[in-house]
Order: structure tokens, then C-alpha cells, then sequence
């Protein structure tokens, strides 16, 4: 005759249990919403932007790179930590395609429309792909005097403007005055968008411009090998 009790009694006891876990649940959105839209200095906001973007495990990308009126390169693809990198797009107005992954690089559509294998780092580490390889490298810097956080109503996202000194050869070799605005999830902290403006060292319209999306920061991404 009891069970009829004890089972209503238990029934209320999960209920409870119900209720306190989507409280708790409430609770947590609400402080992640909150800290989201607490004032935080913009010098702390890009320190721990440019930190968890540069550590994240993998992210997906895109990028353009304009010299000038001419667009140098058009890529899209996704990057694994330490150095596998997977990207396909235009360079020089040509179709291109690179998969590196370990030590080897494979290369479609610069030379042959077939998958033809590179031993070693050599391109990756090339100087002419660097900035599409490690899109991640234009975050290197020697010092930031100034970090302004700029008010954009169209977008959830802080927006932070500086003028570094950056820490690239290639790009110190060949630009200066070197401007940044960066969009960065204050949820996620880390990166979202960039736009990076500079002038050239011989001709003054010699303009740098790169765009970069990033997206998929820390996700499960994988990237194979080619058959050849």
C-alpha cells in the first residue's frame, strides 16, 4: 500500500532535481553574459584575446592580401597546432591548394592540377607563403603603445584599435606605420576578425592590406594527407 506514496515522493524528488539544475544552468548563462559586458580594459581584453588565439589547438580561416589595388592572395582553410595547415584558394590569380602536414607539403593547381608532394619544411616556411601557412604570425608583436577600444553598435563584439611595432621580418622588411583593428568575441575571448593596414618602406603606394576571418577555435578538425 505504500509504493502508490513512495513512488509520488520520488517523482516530486527528480522534479526538484529538474528545476535546480535549469536554475543553475540560468545562473551560469546570465554570469557569462554579465562578464561578457563587463567593462574591461582594453589593453587586459587584447592580452587575453591574443593569447587564447594563439594558443587555440586549431581554427578555421580566411584571408585576403592586398598590395596596393592588387589582391596578392585569396585563401580560405584551417590550421592544426603545431604546423599541419590545410588552405585552398587564388595567389597571383592562380587556383592554388596546399596541404601540410608533418614534414611534407603537397601542392595542387600552382604548377599541376595533380597532387605533387614536397619533402620537408621548405614551404611552409617560405617567406612567399608565410602569411597564408601561419596566418596567426601577423599577432606577433614587439610592443603595443596604445589599445583603444572603439564603439560599434552593429556588433556584439569589442573592437580594439592599435598601432603596434610588429615582430615579422617579412613584414618589417617591406611596411611600416602599421595599423590594427581587431574584432574579439568577449565570450570566447579570442579573435574573430582582423583588418591590418601598412605602408610601404620604397613606394608610399605600396599599401599593405589583410583581411583575416577566424572561426571554429579549439574544434575538433582534422587534416589528411593527399593521395598522391
Amino acid at each position: 500500500m505504500s509504493r502508490p506514496y513512495s513512488f509520488l515522493l520520488n517523482r516530486k524528488y527528480v522534479l526538484i532535481a529538474v528545476i535546480a539544475v535549469l536554475c543553475l544552468a540560468g545562473i551560469y548563462r546570465g554570469a557569462e553574459n554579465y562578464l561578457a559586458k563587463v567593462r574591461v580594459p582594453p589593453e587586459e581584453r587584447l592580452t587575453v584575446a591574443l593569447d587564447k588565439t594563439i594558443n587555440s589547438s586549431a581554427f578555421r580561416f580566411r584571408m585576403a592580401v592586398k598590395i596596393g589595388d592588387d589582391t596578392i592572395s585569396k585563401v580560405e582553410g584551417e590550421r592544426v597546432a603545431p604546423d599541419n595547415v590545410h588552405i585552398k584558394g587564388t595567389m597571383q590569380d592562380l587556383p592554388v591548394e596546399f596541404i601540410h602536414a608533418g614534414d611534407k607539403t603537397y601542392v595542387k593547381g600552382y604548377w599541376s592540377d595533380r597532387w605533387i608532394c614536397l619533402e620537408g619544411n621548405k614551404m611552409a616556411e617560405s617567406e612567399l607563403f608565410v602569411t597564408e601557412f601561419n596566418p596567426l604570425g601577423i599577432f606577433n608583436f614587439k610592443d603595443i603603445p596604445v589599445v583603444k577600444e572603439i564603439k560599434d553598435k552593429k556588433t556584439d563584439l569589442k573592437v580594439l584599435e592599435f598601432n603596434p611595432i610588429v615582430q615579422n621580418s617579412l613584414m618589417e622588411l617591406n611596411y611600416d606605420n602599421y595599423f590594427y583593428r581587431i574584432w574579439v568575441d568577449p565570450k570566447q575571448q579570442v579573435i574573430t576578425k582582423a583588418l591590418i593596414q601598412a605602408q610601404g618602406k620604397i613606394k608610399d603606394n605600396n599599401k599593405l592590406e589583410i583581411n583575416l576571418e577566424l572561426w571554429d577555435h579549439n574544434k575538433q578538425i582534422k587534416i589528411e594527407q593527399p593521395d598522391v
